[in-house]
């Protein structure tokens, strides 16, 4: 009887409560308050869906091969033009005399004989252009394609990194503050090493240690670099947790260690968790540039540190190559930044501005 009273209430037109909708729209709701809320850290998100939707669709969006070398078309030589080696150029006169004399090959440059992109000169340091809209860096390629793949590297190491870093300093943080004693004495000078080994020294190391230090030992190595961070915030996170009612009512009904950090612990320090992955990942995002910009990244990939550098290179010759990577780079930790601290300020309770409802 009371269940058909209650189900006559809510069709009589008295709207569901936010546990009773469908997740969908839990989700947009929660969304639109935290876009209200929070406006730093909706446009932290949206430069955030920029960088992800450039990196995804990275192909698609590119206007050429950012690897790939742009070239004038030849033009036709003239007479004086010909005997000069120093000149690429297309002549279609050699041309049609070397299909009878293959001897005029050996006597001219190759260009005389390539029409097309073949025989044109490399366009270098290039402005802005209906063709190419950031102009091309020193080695003739496209600066625009190369900023849009350039994502894809930042990302990975960004993410990637964060992942490691949180992973691990999470397993090192709970099991150190859980079990205490010399357990927890070991691990934190552990820990203690790790922060007082210099960073820059340690990734000189590495380069040297590993044979081939590409993109993805330099993401592990970022991610080994900030255990020790996490390690200490999750420690505290669950020393803080570690003595609350629930956590002692689970030991009193005999639950393992295990289940108690993993059902009772872990669930309650997400939040901390959740606020320093997002931070880390615009900190990795700029040491991967860093590193790049000295010259220990992946020399195959194409990073925006690496093209920061050549930009730097350059000086007041093209000073625009730095600064269009320089603002990806600023535009890309900025956004993360943003999203990190309103995720702070919403998951933490006494972080909340006086509205009270802040977000998720």
């Amino acid at each position: 009887m009371a269940q058909e009273q209650s189900a006559g209430v809510l069709g009589s037109g008295i709207p569901l409560s936010m546990r009773d909708r469908p997740f969908p729209l839990r989700a947009l709701s929660s969304l639109s308050r935290f876009m209200r809320t929070k406006p730093l850290g909706a446009f932290g998100l949206v430069l955030i869906v920029v960088l992800l939707m450039m990196a995804v669709l990275a192909n698609v969006i590119d206007r050429v091969d950012p690897d790939a070398i742009v070239r004038e078309p030849a033009k036709n030589c003239t007479p004086e033009q010909v005997e000069d080696r120093s000149v690429e150029c297309f002549s279609p006169e050699l041309l049609a005399q070397a299909q009878s004399d293959a001897t005029l090959r050996l006597r001219y440059p190759a260009s005389r004989f390539q029409e097309g992109s073949g025989g044109g000169n490399v366009v270098t340091n290039a402005g802005s252009s209906s063709d190419h809209w950031l102009g091309t860096d020193g080695r003739g390629r496209d600066l625009y394609s190369r900023i849009i793949h350039g994502s894809r590297l930042a990302l990975l190491v960004g993410i990637g990194g964060a992942v490691i870093a949180v992973f691990l300093g999470t397993i090192f943080g709970v099991v150190s503050a859980y079990f205490g004693g010399w357990v927890d004495f070991c691990m934190q000078r552990v820990t203690d090493a790790l922060f007082a080994f210099p960073s820059l020294i340690f990734l000189l190391v590495f380069s040297q240690v590993v044979p081939d230090p590409n993109k993805y030992w330099i993401t592990f190595a970022l991610g080994i670099l900030g255990v020790a961070s996490v390690t200490r915030l999750a420690r505290s996170a669950v020393l803080s947790t570690r003595e609350e009612v629930y956590v002692l009512a689970a030991e009193t009904v005999g639950a393992s260690n295990l289940r108690i950090m993993l059902r009772h612990i872990l669930p309650n320090i997400v939040a901390p968790l959740i606020v320093i992955f997002t931070i880390s990942i615009g900190a990795y995002i700029l040491a991967e540039a860093g590193l790049a910009f000295i010259g220990l990244g992946d020399p195959a990939a194409i990073s925006w540190g690496q093209m920061v550098n050549e930009g730097r290179q350059l000086g007041t010759a093209r000073p625009q190559m730095a600064l269009y990577v320089g603002l990806a780079i600023t535009l890309t930790v900025l956004g993360f930044n943003l999203l990190g601290d309103a995720l702070r300020d919403v998951l933490d309770p006494r972080m909340r501005g006086r509205s009270g409802r802040a977000g998720f």
